[in-house]
């Protein structure tokens, strides 16, 4: 009887640890962006939302915040553009292309970042090439496993080489059959990829930070330069970074559980 007591409130305690550990250093974080003064002592001086208002006044923010939403927009499309053609045809025509295809993505993970900036400062430093297009298909090709691992899971549930094919003897195009037939089928799949990828893209600061050498400021550079010159407003965007990637997490859950509920149905 003890021993089944133990069993089940253990696994409940160690969550609750967890939680705390992870939770934790975001709820300080949101006290200290409201805090007026909060140094040397267990509780801060007293509370105000001034900080948001400093953040949000700063000429900078809404600039640097551009720069993310273009950057993330255009890795997403370059991601899409180029990777899902291939992963499409690696799952449904070439199975010796999709092997090769799941190594080459594990190797983002295998290079870290700042062995990565360094090879592309001394290959493609002095060449006259726009460094902003090569960030952005470096950080699409850092993307890739995530993207991969999304849809090769969407394609595994059906016949898709035989939709296609039908939809092709019915008078429709490759092309025409690839987004009428295949794409509303893996849409969800398809949506979890795009949604890791721009968070990926949004929140990159190694590459970009050292490749382009601070030149295109994006929010999460600006946030460490903030944090240098006012920790209440540098702790203010990064609350604002966790909502921004808790909604995301919210809709990734959301398509996946829906993707569950129609599965069985």
């Amino acid at each position: 009887m003890k021993a089944h007591s133990v069993d089940k409130w253990l696994p409940r305690l160690i969550i609750i640890l967890i939680a705390i550990f992870l939770l934790g250093p975001i709820v300080a974080t949101f006290i200290y962006s409201i805090s007026t003064v909060w140094v040397k002592t267990i509780l801060p001086s007293g509370l105000t939302f001034k900080w948001y208002g400093v953040l949000t006044a700063d000429p900078d923010f809404i600039p640097s915040t551009l720069r993310s939403l273009i950057l993330a927009v255009a890795v997403v499309l370059v991601t899409m553009l180029a990777f899902l053609p291939v992963i499409f045809y690696a799952n449904v025509y070439n199975p010796n292309l999709k092997e090769k295809l799941r190594y080459l993505s594990i190797l983002p993970y295998s290079i870290p970042g700042i062995v990565l900036v360094t090879g592309l400062v001394q290959l493609y430093g002095s060449i006259p090439v726009p460094k902003l297009l090569i960030l952005i298909l470096t950080i699409s090709a850092i993307c890739l496993p995530a993207f991969y691992q999304s849809l090769n899971n969407a394609f595994m549930g059906d016949d898709f080489r035989g939709m296609f094919e039908q939809a092709q003897l019915l008078g429709d195009s490759k092309l025409g059959a690839f987004i009428r037939v295949v794409l509303p089928n893996i849409r969800a799949g398809l949506m979890v990829g795009l949604l890791l990828t721009f968070a990926t893209a949004f929140t990159e600061y190694v590459i970009t930070n050292i490749f382009l050498t601070g030149q295109y400021e994006t929010l999460k550079i600006y946030m460490y330069r903030l944090m240098n010159t006012n920790g209440n407003a540098a702790s203010v965007l990064t609350i604002i970074f966790f909502i921004f990637l808790g909604i995301i997490a919210f809709i990734l859950i959301k398509i996946v559980s829906s993707q569950k509920r129609s599965t069985k149905e």
